[in-house]
């Protein structure tokens, strides 16, 4: 019983991956990249008056949610259950943040998840739970911006009936559009639009 106990503390220290957890601390981020991996996002972000909180779809790690929840509050939705553990930890002295730990679907169905770092990789992770976009929105009210990085999902997501009247900032995998049909177009950047409801 006695040998189990210090096994136990080595045990929950190797979970802890303090080495991992300071290397992927917002303190280290904020030293090696001030204005972040995607200033022009963040300024957008932070300094948009919107009218209603920023759902961060797709966080990762947090960096950018910690910055834009010093202006306004935040859902931070992220699936990678890898992931996660730096996210709450990146989040911890930020009280306006509720982390929502599912995808956001059109449809809400279990997806195959992931538990590997790299985003990229394809998912071989068991299956997660999603959150379609009519329960977000019920649970969660409306957004004043939605901020989506979603890896190539955000062109099945854009086509929901229900996004029609918000504001989306999208990172775009693929061809960026020029053109839609609800929405002016604003470019942030080679990979960004900010997508304003057209007037009708």
């Amino acid at each position: 019983m006695n040998l189990l106990h210090p096994l136990h503390l080595l045990r929950v220290e190797v979970a802890r991956n303090r080495p991992g957890l300071w290397a992927n601390s917002n303190f280290i981020h904020e030293q090696f990249h001030g204005k972040g991996w995607e200033p022009e996002v963040i300024k957008c972000l932070c300094d948009g008056k919107w009218d209603g909180p920023v759902w961060d779809v797709g966080a990762s790690l947090g960096r950018l949610t910690y910055r834009v929840a010093k202006f306004h509050q935040v859902y931070a939705f992220e699936p990678n259950l890898n992931s996660l553990q730096f996210l709450g930890y990146n989040l911890l002295q930020s009280p306006g943040v509720v982390i929502v730990p599912c995808a956001l679907t059109v449809d809400g169905q279990p997806m195959q998840g992931t538990v590997h770092p790299d985003f990229l990789a394809p998912p071989t992770g068991p299956q997660v739970m999603t959150l379609s976009l009519a329960e977000a929105l019920q649970k969660f009210g409306r957004p004043g911006i939605i901020k989506l990085d979603v890896e190539g999902g955000e062109y099945e997501l854009i086509k929901s009936d229900l996004l029609i009247g918000l504001t989306l900032l999208i990172e775009w995998h693929r061809e960026v559009p020029r053109e839609l049909p609800h929405w002016t177009i604003e470019t942030i950047d080679d990979y960004h639009t900010l997508l304003r409801p057209k007037k009708l």
